[in-house]
């Protein structure tokens, strides 16, 4: 399992609304909007074209959506290394 913590920035008068809509994406979380157009998201997939192939359908599906940034990509392997160091 991958996991990826990504910034989805909109136009500010749209995150609200983006965010919700996002929330009915499987494997995908919302965690809140930041300074009015950053929507902090978090993606999981089992391979990484997959986080991909998610991220280029939020770009073509949802108008008003700027980019797409990872902040934090990691495997759930490496997240197991991480706790027992």
């Amino acid at each position: 399992m991958i996991i990826a913590s990504m910034i989805v920035k909109t136009e500010k008068e749209k995150a609200e609304d983006i965010a919700l809509q996002l929330k009915r994406i499987p494997n995908l979380s919302t965690h809140g909007v930041y300074k009015e157009d950053n929507i902090i998201v978090v993606m999981e997939a089992e391979k990484e074209e997959e986080l991909v192939n998610m991220s280029r359908y939020i770009m073509n599906e949802f108008d008003w959506v700027l980019g797409i940034y990872p902040t934090f990509v990691a495997s759930e392997n490496e997240l197991d290394e991480i706790k027992h160091n």
